[in-house]
């Protein structure tokens, strides 16, 4: 009787974990080759964005941000790597470089697949837009210097 019952334990143990090993809950560290997280853009058609005042937050279906003036954030309706964002919003606040962040507004609205590649993340559509992984220093709560150090 015993050992009939470790059998059948075993078994629904077994069973049990295979369950929990479909069902992943863990966030996603890359898909479709494109790393989840923190970016910063570099670039936007063919010219290089040098204050890095924009950056996006890569999800599994989502992206999110922030631009000199406002922050955003988007659903993303296809399957990365393709991109076809949906309820784009902002908050609505006026500042100097607003005709910038709406062409970048614009750009992503208007992308249909991003890829990651030679270190940088490509998104691309009529215009592309160019980021590096990262937060510019002044959002990444350090200098760069200090960032090298950690807790040393």
């Amino acid at each position: 009787m015993f050992k009939r019952r470790s059998v059948v334990t075993a078994a629904a143990l077994a069973a049990t974990f295979t369950l929990a090993a479909c069902a992943d809950d863990t966030p996603k560290t890359a898909v479709a080759g494109i790393p989840m997280g923190d970016y910063v853009m570099v670039g936007m058609g063919n010219g290089t964005v040098p204050l890095r005042n924009i950056t996006m937050r890569v999800n599994e279906t989502s992206i999110s941000g922030v631009g000199p003036c406002n922050g955003y954030g988007a659903k993303n309706a296809a399957e990365l790597p393709a991109m076809q964002l949906t309820n784009f919003t902002s908050t609505e606040v006026a500042c100097k470089d607003l005709e910038l962040e709406n062409r970048v507004f614009q750009a992503l609205q208007q992308a249909t697949e991003m890829d990651f590649y030679g270190g940088v993340l490509r998104v691309k559509g009529p215009t592309w837009l160019i980021f590096e992984r990262g937060l510019p220093a002044s959002m990444a709560g350090g200098n760069v210097v200090d960032q090298a150090r950690g807790n040393q």
